[in-house]
């Protein structure tokens, strides 16, 4: 990265407010681990390098609930998530409800593209992806198709 380069965040952190995801930025000062740009509060501010790309990331395009919620509350369903560039990801929302009830069955439960969210509501699957990928951790919670 150079001063004037254009730069993508890649991930909010803690900056919520101050950084949009895959927003552009004009790097005005740079050391050996951190930039300073203009931020969304209009304030010239100094963030680590980790928060950007000079890649944009795909955004996503479609959300798209696989399964009928029959039970909010104890329940696994699958997502698939479409990104701009057409690549396809799915994951598994489920409770801890229904993981109490697999391992009433079972010894162990293990997978890596499960979430664990309260309650299976449409709105609380959305946020979740949204805050995901706004952390940068989406894909590696998700499963390509």
């Amino acid at each position: 990265m150079k001063i004037k380069d254009k730069i993508y965040c890649k991930s909010i952190g803690i900056y919520s407010g101050q950084l949009t995801k895959r927003k552009s930025y004009i790097v005005e000062e740079i050391n050996d681990e951190n930039i300073r740009i203009w931020n969304d509060e209009g304030k010239l501010r100094w963030y680590s390098q980790f928060y950007f790309s000079a890649d944009n990331d795909p955004e996503i395009i479609s959300i798209n609930i696989d399964d009928p919620i029959e039970n909010i509350e104890s329940d696994a369903i699958e997502v698939t998530i479409t990104f701009s560039n057409k690549a396809k990801y799915w994951m598994t929302f489920t409770t801890p409800k229904y993981l109490d009830k697999i391992l009433d069955e079972e010894s162990y439960f293990s997978s890596k593209h499960f979430m664990i969210i309260k309650h299976l509501t449409e709105e609380s699957i959305k946020s979740t992806v949204i805050k995901l990928d706004e952390q940068d951790e989406l894909i590696e919670s998700c499963q390509k198709y």
